[in-house]
């Protein structure tokens, strides 16, 4: 999926979650899950993420490739464990956002391997990437944002 569908995707998940988890810090919550949608393709360095931190992206995608361990669901378990003994809702906001990236990753026909190196399942959808389809599914999310946001906000 695009960058832009991380993000979309990223606020709807994170819009969603601040009320059925009884978030307090809800504009830090929102910018940590959006950091964190996007944040899985750092290991790809033409991506947004990964054209502003080049030295690290290529050495990232030199170790893992694209969509090796960093889209494995180990990574976001690992940073929740760590963050939660900072804060307890930065953790779940690095976790959902990071899920959320996985989650879409899966829908697209390359796929991803979520318990990547230790055992190589793939799971792939039938989406592909940067298409007419995904930009109808970005609309949607769009909307359902601004729907979202007009009710909590507003």
């Amino acid at each position: 999926m695009m960058h832009y569908s991380h993000l979309a995707f990223g606020l709807l998940v994170s819009l969603l979650s601040i009320e059925f988890l009884g978030i307090k810090n809800k504009v830090l919550f929102v910018l940590i899950v959006l950091f964190f949608s996007r944040f899985p393709d750092i290991d790809l360095p033409h991506s947004k993420i990964g054209k502003k931190h080049k030295i690290l992206s290529s050495l990232l995608n030199f170790i893992f490739g694209h969509r090796g361990f960093l889209h494995a669901l180990y990574v976001p378990i690992i940073l929740f464990f760590i963050i939660d003994l900072i804060n307890y809702e930065f953790a779940l906001a690095t976790f959902i956002g990071y899920v959320s990236h996985l989650f879409l990753d899966a829908l697209t026909k390359a796929g991803i391997k979520p318990l990547y190196p230790l055992l190589d399942i793939k799971i792939n959808g039938p989406l592909k990437t940067n298409t007419f389809f995904e930009k109808i599914i970005f609309f949607v999310m769009i909307v359902c944002n601004v729907f979202l946001i007009w009710n909590y906000f507003i």
